[in-house]
C-alpha cells in the first residue's frame, strides 16, 4: 500500500513539474502580449497625442499596473529629471531589472533592450513608423510564444506524466 502511494505521488509530482513548465510558456506569451500592447500604446501617444517619448512613457506607465508600468514610469522620470541622461542610458540601466523577473528568453530580452535604437527621430512620422515597426516585431515574438505554448501543452504534460510512470515502474 505504501509503495502504491509513493508511485502515485511520484507520477503526480512529475505531472505537476510538466504543468509548471507549460505554465511558464503561457506566462511568457502573456508577457510578450503586454509588451506589444505597451509599445502600441506608446506609438499612439507619440503619433496622435504628439507627446515626447518620456511623456509618452509616463502616460503609458501610469496606465499599466505592475512591474512594467513602474519600470516605464521610472525610466521616463529619470530622463525628464536628470539633464544629460538619454533614453538609451535610462533604458539600459532600469529595464534589465524588469526583464530579470520575466519568463522571456534571452532573444526576447535582447529585443526589448534594442528599443532605444528605434527612438531619436526628429520627424514625428518617422518616430511613429519606427515605434510601429518595433511593436510589430514584439507581435511576431508574441505569436511565436503563443504557438510554442499551444503546441507544447500536450507534449510537455504527456512526457512528464509518462516519465513519472516510468520512474515509478523502475523504482518499484
Amino acid at each position: 500500500m505504501l509503495r502504491l502511494a509513493g508511485a502515485c505521488l511520484l507520477i503526480a509530482g512529475c505531472a505537476g513539474s510538466g504543468w509548471c513548465i507549460w505554465r511558464d510558456l503561457e506566462r511568457r506569451a502573456g508577457e510578450l502580449k503586454l509588451l506589444e500592447r505597451t509599445f502600441l500604446m506608446l506609438g499612439s501617444e507619440v503619433g496622435y497625442s504628439r507627446s515626447s517619448l518620456p511623456d509618452g512613457l509616463l502616460r503609458v506607465g501610469g496606465r499599466l499596473e505592475g512591474a512594467l508600468g513602474d519600470c516605464l514610469h521610472r525610466i521616463a522620470s529619470r530622463v525628464r529629471a536628470e539633464p544629460g541622461i538619454t533614453l538609451r542610458e535610462a533604458w539600459e540601466e532600469l529595464m534589465p531589472e524588469y526583464l530579470h523577473g520575466t519568463c522571456l528568453n534571452e532573444k526576447e530580452k535582447a529585443l526589448v533592450m534594442t528599443f532605444p535604437e528605434y527612438t531619436g527621430f526628429v520627424d514625428g512620422k518617422m518616430q511613429l513608423a519606427a515605434l510601429e515597426q518595433f511593436a510589430g516585431e514584439m507581435g511576431q515574438a508574441k505569436e511565436a510564444a503563443q504557438k510554442a505554448a499551444a503546441d507544447g501543452k500536450k507534449t510537455i504534460l504527456s512526457i512528464s506524466t509518462a516519465g513519472g510512470l516510468l520512474l515509478a515502474i523502475l523504482l518499484f
